[in-house]
């Protein structure tokens, strides 16, 4: 499927200069040299290839080396077809190029720049940075909070802006405005664009999604998991029109099945590669080295300087850039010991933490109930954990008194939804259609809790418990440390037979 063989039906967008570059996923990559490729050569999108797309799976996964880089472009070429196939479907229905006051161009290759920029705005180590810095009280205050929001402002202080504003003098009007609401963290008020925005990233299967769920596999050696026939979910998505506006994505019936294998891999994905257990204990790792350093390397300070308009502290900030300031500060007599001691654990793969115990699956059952219970679990999520951390080690304590202490164990905790939580903040986000003679009938909302309830395919929570290696060194204890912790969890879980879980 190649985004050319649309823009016959595309006037503005086929006066472009068009080219294409090769991809391991999709073999080749349509781009235009007038929009897309001056914003791909700027030095604030540059940065995004000194960023591993997976943090620290290449830990795991030796082969994890790909970058936010690669994978932007992936999503802008996906956002592009899909959206080309939307758009195509809109013009056909419409009969003319004026989609609810935005010309059927722009939004395309609105789709397609917000694709490529929908990550410009994380930090080094991605996810962990915005666990740990962006979350930290000052800047919360200040509203950068999230990488969704550095994004935006990178897009305004930068060369990025200009590029947009001479976009739309060359025709492609009020791009930039289109651009900005399709990446911003609250949906846009018009209904066109919130249908556009599902495209790129929010929804159940966005171009966001199916890149990295196939380029993450490819580069872990996980294939199997991150099977995806993303062009038969493409090709059997249709513009729905719900209350006489165009918002929501409709899918053919005969699609279902490629949903569900998505569905069914993307759990896969977050089980295996995202929350490898190894990974994890690195991720906890991380957390403690990045908040110890914070001041040393001033990240929240580059922060606050983008917020205030001034973003050049801010792109210097990479994985490269962190892990070259690392390798100064490890012998740096001014830092803490213990921090000294982390960032060299860090640094030469030593893993402080040894999972203790099975891990947990808690099923999340829904029983018809209007909200997924999973939803519930991964909203109130600190709250529970906490409850569960404390009651690991109450029995912990209980069982071996002063063998071992309590800061020498935690609990990770996390939720396996084959769908994305983001998307699900209405109990009907996903539409349905029998197809007749290329048009769409007896469209319907789908709950997607019903479609997984009756596929099978059953959310969970995973739990692992981690104890330090330096106090569970006598093998004995940590035999005995695992049968407490099982048991503790699953008293707290109330899970007495195999069927148990967590039901609404």
């Amino acid at each position: 499927m190649s985004l050319t063989s649309y823009l016959v039906e595309l006037p503005i967008l086929g006066k472009l200069t068009w080219d294409a570059m090769r991809d391991p996923i999709y073999d080749y990559i349509d781009y235009n040299k007038d929009v897309e490729a001056k914003i791909i050569d700027t030095p604030v999108f540059q940065r995004l290839r000194r960023i591993k797309q997976l943090q620290l799976s290449y830990l795991v996964y030796p082969g994890a080396e790909h970058t936010r880089f690669q994978h932007s472009i992936g999503v802008m070429y996906l956002a592009g077809v899909f959206s080309s196939h939307i758009t195509t479907q809109l013009v056909r229905k419409l009969g003319g190029y004026d989609i609810d006051g935005y010309k059927a161009d722009i939004l395309v290759e609105s789709s397609r720049v917000a694709g490529l920029l929908h990550d410009l705005g994380h930090g080094p180590f991605s996810h962990a940075f915005e666990e740990i810095i962006l979350s930290n009280k000052s800047l919360r205050a200040k509203g950068l909070d999230n990488h969704e929001k550095l994004g935006l402002l990178l897009i305004e202080y930068t060369e990025i802006s200009k590029i947009l504003q001479e976009a739309e003098e060359k025709g492609l009007d009020n791009i930039g405005d289109v651009v900005r609401k399709l990446l911003a963290a609250e949906e846009p008020r018009e209904p066109i664009l919130r249908l556009y925005r599902k495209i790129v990233k929010a929804w159940v299967y966005p171009a966001d999604i199916m890149d990295f769920l196939m380029r993450d596999s490819y580069y872990t050696g996980t294939r199997e998991y991150g099977s995806i026939d993303y062009q038969r979910l493409i090709r059997g998505s249709y513009p729905a029109e719900v209350g006489s506006v165009y918002e929501h994505i409709a899918l053919d019936t005969k699609c279902l099945g490629a949903l569900r294998s998505y569905l069914n891999n993307r759990t896969q994905m977050y089980e295996n590669v995202y929350f490898h257990p190894v990974t994890r204990a690195f991720n906890r790792l991380l957390s403690e080295v990045l908040r110890g350093v914070d001041e040393y390397l001033g990240l929240t300070e580059a922060v606050e300087r983008l917020g205030e308009g001034d973003p050049s502290a801010y792109i210097k900030l990479s994985d490269e850039y962190v892990y070259a300031k690392l390798l100064d500060l490890k012998d740096q007599k001014d830092l803490p010991s213990d921090l000294r001691e982390k960032i060299k654990m860090f640094l030469y793969r030593k893993n402080p933490w040894k999972r203790i115990g099975a891990d947990h699956k808690i099923p999340l059952i829904a029983l018809g109930g209007r909200l997924d219970p999973a939803i519930l679990a991964f909203r109130y999520m600190k709250r529970w954990v906490k409850d569960l951390e404390q009651h690991v080690r109450s029995k912990i304590s209980a069982k071996l008194g002063n063998r071992i202490n309590e800061e020498d164990i935690w609990v990770d905790s996390n939720t396996l939804h084959p769908a994305p939580l983001s998307s699900l903040v209405e109990p009907h986000v996903f539409y349905v259609a029998h197809m007749r003679g290329g048009e769409m009938v007896d469209v319907k909302p789908y709950s997607i809790i019903s479609f997984m309830v009756n596929e099978g395919i059953i959310p969970r929570i995973i739990v692992r418990a981690y104890a330090s290696r330096t106090a569970i060194r006598d093998k004995e204890l940590f035999r005995e440390l695992g049968r407490i912790v099982d048991e503790a969890i699953d008293e707290f879980f109330n899970i007495s037979t195999l069927a148990g879980g967590i039901t609404l």
